[in-house]
């Protein structure tokens, strides 16, 4: 379930506003990052359709699942490591906990394979913030981070949960991580 070309493509998980785009930034130079499709599709669709457009659920989960893929089929090309803001069974788990059919992403999370072991971030209050497109208040990421967890561990993967500190020990934890043999 995990060939060679998978095992170099990581993903980092978890709720909103845990710190997985301060890690990704923090990130240097000899692992490819790949950033979080769902912000870039509501910054898109806002874009398109006005600063307050709330794209449905359905539509919204449709176009994170197309992205998702057409990420992971980018990351193909290349060596060396690859560290993703989320992957597809993250579809799994933003299709769960809006109440729709999981069908989709979960046949596209067995396609579509990364390494074995899965970064997650867990829930944090002391870090969390809002900003122009994460507008929940903190108690909503705790059931979005149990859907998270139930549609990795569904899909087959280990989740390691990355340990709480500062943004450069957080960084170091991850790089260490991905960068092992």
């Amino acid at each position: 379930m995990n060939g060679p070309r998978s095992a170099n493509l990581h993903i980092l998980t978890g709720a909103f506003g845990v710190g997985k785009t301060t890690i990704l930034y923090n990130i240097g130079a000899g692992v490819r990052c790949v950033g979080e499709p769902a912000r870039e599709i509501i910054a898109e669709q806002r874009a398109i359709n006005g600063a307050t457009y709330d794209p449905a659920p359905s539509l919204f989960v449709e176009l994170l699942l197309q992205r998702s893929i057409e990420k992971h089929e980018a990351a193909q090309a290349g060596d060396g490591p690859v560290l993703f803001d989320r992957g597809v069974p993250d579809c799994i788990a933003y299709a769960a906990h809006r109440g729709l059919d999981v069908t989709s992403p979960t046949l596209a999370s067995e396609r579509y394979r990364y390494n074995r072991e899965v970064l997650l971030l867990e829930p944090w209050e002391e870090i969390y913030t809002t900003d122009d497109l994460r507008t929940l208040p903190f108690a909503p990421t705790l059931a979005f981070h149990e859907a998270l967890v139930d549609a990795y561990q569904r899909a087959g993967y280990t989740l390691v949960p990355v340990p709480r500190g500062s943004v450069d020990d957080r960084t170091a934890f991850v790089l260490d991580f991905v960068r092992r043999p």
